[in-house]
């Protein structure tokens, strides 16, 4: 198997690694967090390189990259520390939304036209889709939700809101929401590595009856292959974290002096830190297992599981090499922490994924 990149992915890669070190420099980067401009850093990079359609299939108006264009983005991405709605919105919602027969909202996805967040999280789901408990009932010709979404990113600046919920018999059903209508619904708040994020609370919120965009088996299993294109995306923007820590962390230790000597000379920090490189290698091959085994549900846990492992080990010795500097605003390196940080609880934590591997090698 040749697992190189082939000339257009290389040149995806190339270009966006050249465009995202010009316009986004950590300085840049703060300056966003500032002034709240992720989206719009987001659109224009979308308008300049096009890449929001990159990995969606070509019947829903993309270019048809698939998780390979995905896993090259968001590593991308995860280098540069770039706050963007690419992985909730052109990973998890445009292949929920294309899955479904949907193409013309995908299609409108991969043109940039819409932000579309989907809402996977509530408190027992840990990324497994099947634990889902929010309920739409039917009230003549409205429904009605109850029940919570926590930590649905991009909530409050989407075009919509997809809505995964239980309808009567315990069927599931996608609704698409209009976040300006959820009113007090939506409680917003930031992330500690400022991603902008929103929990739903919904006690009877009252949809039209066109909200609802499927019903039935067919949105089980688009949201569960939905679910794995968005573990594989996050794990290559892991990817991407772990070798700008291992990096910054081996430049400070040839810079800091000790004793008259960089303390890189130190055979005991030498040893930390190649530890911390074999962890980021563990990582990028995760990431590209998830990328390739996007059908084998244990494969996507066990990628999850590494990826979340790694970076824990990665970001806190990264932070303590770097001594009292590690999480001052000044250094990059603790920003680069709180964002692995979040990657290691999103969609399920290490610990969750290790025993969604164990049953599903049971059950094999």
């Amino acid at each position: 198997m040749d697992l190189k990149l082939d000339e257009q992915q290389e040149l995806l890669k190339q270009s966006l690694d050249r465009y995202l070190e010009k316009t986004l420099p950590f300085d840049v980067r703060r300056e966003q967090k500032a002034q709240g401009r992720f989206v719009a850093f987001w659109k224009r990079l979308e308008a300049e390189l096009g890449v929001a359609a990159a990995g969606i299939a070509e019947r829903s108006g993309g270019f048809g990259g698939g998780a390979e264009s995905e896993m090259i983005i968001s590593a991308a991405l995860g280098r540069a520390l770039a706050v963007t709605p690419y992985i909730t919105c052109q990973v998890l919602s445009a292949n929920l939304l294309d899955a479904l027969g949907e193409h013309e909202l995908a299609g409108r996805i991969a043109a940039g036209e819409l932000l579309v967040t989907t809402a996977i999280e509530e408190p027992q789901t840990r990324g497994d889709v099947r634990h889902i408990r929010m309920r739409a009932e039917r009230d003549g010709t409205t429904w009605r939700l109850t029940g919570t979404k926590l930590v649905v990113d991009f909530a409050a600046e989407a075009d919509l809101v997809l809505l995964p919920a239980r309808v009567d018999g315990g069927e599931f059903a996608l609704f698409a929401v209009d976040p300006a209508t959820l009113g007090n619904a939506l409680k917003p708040f930031a992330l500690i590595d400022d991603t902008p994020s929103a929990d739903i609370v919904c006690r009877g919120f009252e949809l039209a009856e066109d909200a609802c965009l499927a019903t039935g088996d067919a949105v089980l299993q688009a949201l569960e292959a939905a679910v794995a294109r968005a573990l594989a995306a996050i794990c290559a923007e892991a990817s991407g974290i772990a070798s700008v820590m291992v990096g910054d962390t081996v430049q400070y230790t040839k810079e800091r002096e000790q004793f008259g000597v960089p303390i890189s000379s130190f055979q005991a920090l030498q040893h930390r830190m190649v530890d911390m490189w074999s962890k980021a290698q563990e990582t990028e091959a995760a990431s590209l297992l998830a990328a390739l085994k996007l059908d084998d549900p244990a494969a996507i846990s066990a990628a999850k599981t590494t990826v979340g492992d790694a970076l824990r080990l990665i970001g806190q010795e990264a932070v303590q090499l770097h001594g009292a500097m590690g999480l001052t605003e000044e250094l990059r390196v603790g920003h680069y922490f709180k964002r692995a940080t979040v990657i290691e609880n999103r969609l399920g934590t290490a610990a969750d994924h290790v025993e969604r591997y164990r049953t599903l090698r049971q059950t094999a």
